[in-house]
């Protein structure tokens, strides 16, 4: 019997005294994320947090185009502008599928990046790689339409952190880019062209054939 858990990152917003916004991120989280064929991902897989450049956060994530998801944009996690995230990912075993960690702290004064204007829809991106150089290799992207993946300004909306959380697979409000294999990381996995296919296919029958003759 699989035991479904849903996961949650906690994010806790502060203004200091110069009025420059300091955004503390952490949390844990648990989860049945896989990779295409259904297999834990492996001990650290990478992730991100990000939000969707230009995207009404009132849009729902069944209404999401490849526009909308092409227009993630990471601010915690591989690739983001922030040196100081610490993130430990996916470290499969206990009795769960997956898990990750995320702590940070992005303050602007130090010359951290907060996203360009407010609000904004968070989403998670999930890697099916333990490299750094995420580029070619297998993801999936994951939003749910709730409040609390939705960023507001933290100078002016305090003590209201968003809390986003990886629901269960029969959780109504959750969306995932490639929507026919949701928490898998099936986007970017190699597909033989059909002409590539047939060739394959063709050297398999003459093998088959030639075994059959006398």
């Amino acid at each position: 019997m699989k035991i479904k858990i849903t996961t949650s990152v906690a994010l806790a917003f502060l203004a200091n005294s110069t009025n420059a916004a300091s955004v503390s991120i952490g949390g844990g989280a648990f989860a049945n994320l896989l990779d295409v064929s259904g297999n834990n991902l492996p001990t650290g897989s990478q992730i991100q947090v990000g939000y969707f450049l230009g995207v009404a956060p009132s849009k729902s994530g069944d209404d999401f185009t490849s526009v909308d998801w092409d227009s993630f944009n990471p601010f915690l996690g591989v690739g983001s502008s922030n040196p100081n995230e610490v993130i430990e990912t996916f470290d499969a075993g206990g009795g769960f599928e997956s898990a990750f960690q995320i702590s940070s702290t992005l303050d602007t004064s130090l010359g951290d990046t907060l996203p360009l204007g407010f609000p904004v829809r968070l989403g998670f991106r999930i890697f099916n790689t333990t490299q750094n150089l995420i580029e070619g290799a297998p993801y999936n992207t994951v939003v749910r339409d709730v409040s609390t993946w939705i960023f507001n300004d933290p100078a002016i909306v305090t003590n209201q952190p968003p809390t986003p959380s990886i629901s269960s697979t029969d959780d109504p409000l959750m969306f995932w880019e490639d929507s026919v294999n949701p928490f898998r990381t099936s986007i970017g996995v190699a597909v033989p062209e059909p002409g590539s296919l047939m060739l394959v296919l063709l050297g398999v029958s003459l093998c088959a054939g030639r075994r059959k003759r006398p």
